[in-house]
């Protein structure tokens, strides 16, 4: 499902092989194994130990030399002098921004270079407000906007922030570049297994659960909502991300 920013964003990072890289949030790996793809000694660093598990598994079912590590990377102390560093949505969680990429600075050569993935705002995100609009008429309360101040999704949604906060952690040459396209629903499936999807993510999932939605009256709606929607490769909706680049 996020191939195509993914395809955007390594394309610009351009790792060359012999190139220590950093994966940060790198979940079950997905990311780590394409950047180990380009013969780059990759190390993937993130707080779910279920998911590094699958993603350790995955490394050696395709005999990639990838590193995984629990651990935080805005804390954590690695000491291996990364050549690049490398985040598909893993960077908007942190307590404190500033200091966790100004450590995520530490853990690079000076002058290495940095790409990540984080979305725009809310309401630029179809693929977040479609389902919320599918099953508006049976909220009991409106949906409490993001809190850009919070850790969360769409922390990072807003550039003059990002500037702020990579400035103040020490980084430099900020280029941040929009990116646009439609993605497949779940990575692609029929209308009903892509509903299913977005009853589990996003503000709509939180909405069931807070406020005590029927779920099968929301995964009904939800179902109209996208019907129009399908076609041959699936549900496709628009999403919206800032492509972020920058020096150590």
């Amino acid at each position: 499902m996020l191939a195509p920013m993914t395809d955007a964003a390594l394309a610009r990072a351009s790792f060359q092989p012999g190139e220590r890289v950093l994966d940060i949030g790198c979940g079950a790996g997905a990311t780590s194994f394409r950047i180990a793809q380009t013969g780059a000694r990759v190390t993937g660093v993130d707080i779910s130990a279920p998911l590094l598990d699958v993603a350790r598994k995955r490394a050696a079912a395709a005999d990639l030399p990838v590193e995984f590590i629990e651990a935080d990377a805005g804390a954590a102390k690695l000491e291996r002098a990364f050549d690049a560093a490398f985040s598909r949505f893993g960077v908007m969680f942190f307590e404190e921004p500033a200091v966790a990429f100004a450590n995520i600075r530490g853990e690079l050569r000076p002058g290495a270079r940095a790409v990540f993935i984080v979305w725009r705002q809310l309401a630029e995100n179809p693929w977040a407000t479609t389902p919320i609009e599918a099953v508006r008429p049976i909220l009991k309360a409106p949906l409490t906007p993001p809190d850009q101040n919070s850790p969360g999704p769409f922390s990072l949604a807003d550039p003059k922030k990002i500037e702020r906060v990579l400035g103040e952690a020490g980084w430099t040459n900020v280029k941040i570049t929009t990116w646009d396209g439609d993605i497949a629903i779940g990575g692609g499936g029929g209308l009903e297994e892509s509903a299913e999807f977005l009853l589990k993510i996003g503000p709509c999932a939180r909405a069931i659960v807070e406020q005590g939605i029927d779920p099968a009256e929301a995964r009904q709606r939800l179902i109209d909502k996208l019907t129009p929607l399908r076609s041959d490769d699936g549900v496709k909706l628009g999403a919206a991300c800032w492509l972020v680049e920058a020096v150590s």
